[in-house]
């Protein structure tokens, strides 16, 4: 039987992936197959679609600019902390080369979302700064999101070339 790439038998097809754990990591991954009753295997399979899940914009050829905010706004923080992603490295994941189009992540923006992981004291004052009004401390992560949704994502065009 032949297949084409995408087609559902060779979505079905399966490779083996070896990965290090620490003693810790593989201690927690044993016990939460334990109390799902699963194997350990399926306990990393799921997570690797959740994590495939979460990040799908990331893998999508065509995906940059505004189209990648959510994934940037939503899990920002854990992905600028361990990857180590500053402003220079997040312009390049979200911007690329979409200078042409005008759908580019602007600089301070980008300044903002790789503050994201640090407190929020820092992140509140670069807030208050580009918002240019008061900011809750206590509301500094919901109006992170506010801040980026409303900016990038639910503008018309028209709005966001003023």
């Amino acid at each position: 039987m032949n297949s084409t790439p995408g087609s559902a038998v060779s979505e079905s097809r399966t490779k083996t992936f070896s990965m290090r754990l620490t003693e810790a990591e593989h201690a927690k991954l044993r016990e939460i197959a334990k109390r799902l009753g699963a194997t350990e295997a399926s306990v990393m399979r799921y997570a690797v679609r959740s994590m495939l899940n979460r990040l799908a914009p990331l893998h999508e050829p065509n995906a940059s600019g505004y189209s990648l905010i959510p994934v940037f706004v939503e899990y920002g923080a854990e992905l600028a902390s361990y990857f180590d992603l500053d402003v220079t490295r997040l312009g390049g994941i979200l911007n690329g080369e979409e200078e042409q189009s005008g759908e580019q992540v602007e600089q301070e923006d980008l300044v903002l979302l790789s503050m994201s992981g640090l407190e929020q004291t820092k992140v509140h004052a670069k807030l208050r700064e580009l918002k240019k009004q008061g900011v809750e401390h206590s509301d500094v992560p919901e109006t992170l999101r506010s801040y980026f949704y409303e900016k990038y994502i639910y503008r018309s065009p028209a709005e966001k070339d003023d």
